[in-house]
């Protein structure tokens, strides 16, 4: 390889890195407009135990949620939920294969915390 052929892969190289440095950047400013715009989520969005005093389940943490349910119950996209959770912004997760699941009791401690804000 040439010197021009080497100085052409390091300045791509550069580019690469800026570019995927402002993508994180206008992603993490995504989501924090969609959390200031969201609604106040309704409790009842999803079937989960712990909105439902009168449920017969004797362990409501065993209840699992998808990330479309998870995304229903925070009135947040599916894509939102997808991109906090490549940035570790969503309560535990559990991989199934491709299939991404969350406990019920999870996602109620975390919004508990604070750490959703």
């Amino acid at each position: 390889m040439d010197t021009n052929q080497a100085k052409i892969v390091e300045l791509l190289r550069e580019v690469h890195v800026l570019a995927f440095k402002e993508i994180e950047r206008l992603n993490l400013r995504i989501a924090e407009l969609e959390s200031q715009d969201r609604k106040p989520f309704e409790m009842a969005a999803i079937n989960c135990p712990m909105n439902n005093p009168r449920s017969t389940s004797k362990q409501p943490e065993n209840d699992i949620l998808n990330e479309k349910q998870v995304a229903s119950y925070l009135n947040m996209s599916v894509a939102t939920v997808r991109r906090w959770r490549l940035f570790r912004k969503v309560p535990k997760f559990v991989k199934i294969g491709r299939s991404v699941r969350y406990k019920c009791i999870d996602v109620e401690m975390w919004l508990n915390s604070g750490l959703a804000c």
